[in-house]
């Protein structure tokens, strides 16, 4: 049999890892394949990093390895990859055509290529999950830049919700909330939503490379202007809410519990 039943260090497979990412990444290489010329030059290298994560990961859980060292080696290389998901993601930007779509530099350099690449490097060194902080770390900013200086917030609320995707699969990991599982257990969980996360995080990079000078116009309260319509039934006005800072963290905050953060997890299994 080609798909091993435990790893090199004598400890069980489940049913279901790695076949998830394993289909993944046959979809994913053909459709980059298929659609290739179409890529933009900013999504570029986040598909590419998407393609490459997914491969890696089915090799760490499907791949028969007999070595401790190598399992342990790949191991580290895929963990790695979701760190170099989110460099990609947002150091990318700086690849926009349009100079009023690319971040400042110095902030990409901070909040992204810094901690983020330290983080990288600690993971390929088997530095623990606290090396995943940095994930964070640019995220928050990022969501911070999308939703204040571009008025079009569906990078925003995609960032938004593959980072929800991302933190219940990391909490889901870190904990083994049910435990192990012969068949699908909380690895698969975390697999399941990372590849969901993957796709969400693809589509606002997407949705980036398509903006125009005319959308990233870089106003200071433009995130509060785009809920405008949505909270409109509460007879909020552009002016109320461009007026103070205070006003603008009130929009964030209905912007926020409107696109869904009271999250729901009665979908898991009982064992969850």
């Amino acid at each position: 049999m080609p798909f091993h039943k435990h790893y090199a260090d004598g400890s069980p497979r489940p049913l279901c890892r790695g076949w998830l990412h394993g289909m993944s990444a046959l979809t994913s290489l053909s459709l980059t394949y298929t659609f290739w010329n179409d890529i933009p030059s900013v999504a570029t290298p986040v598909v590419i990093n998407i393609c490459f994560f997914l491969v890696v990961s089915s090799l760490v859980h499907l791949v028969p390895w007999q070595s401790k060292t190598l399992e342990e080696a790949i191991t580290r290389i895929d963990k790695a990859c979701i760190l170099v998901l989110c460099w990609t993601s947002y150091m990318t930007a700086q690849l926009h055509e349009s100079e009023a779509c690319k971040p400042d530099f110095v902030f990409s350099l901070v909040t992204v290529a810094i901690p983020v690449g330290l983080g990288i490097i600690a993971v390929l060194c088997g530095a623990g999950p606290i090396a995943f902080c940095t994930f964070f770390c640019a995220i928050l900013p990022n969501m911070w830049f999308y939703g204040m200086h571009v008025e079009d917030s569906e990078v925003f609320y995609c960032i938004l919700g593959s980072t929800v995707l991302y933190a219940i699969g990391f909490y889901l990991y870190g904990s083994q909330t049910g435990g192990h599982h012969p068949v699908w257990g909380y690895h698969e969980w975390f697999h399941l939503l990372a590849t969901i996360g993957l796709v969400v995080s693809a589509r606002a990079v997407f949705a980036f490379s398509a903006y125009t000078n005319e959308i990233c116009s870089l106003g200071s309260s433009t995130l509060a202007e785009s809920v405008v319509g949505i909270v409109s039934s509460n007879n909020y006005t552009e002016e109320l809410y461009s007026s103070t800072t205070t006003i603008e963290v009130e929009a964030v905050t209905e912007l926020l519990v409107w696109s869904g953060l009271r999250l729901d997890l009665s979908f898991l299994p009982a064992g969850i």
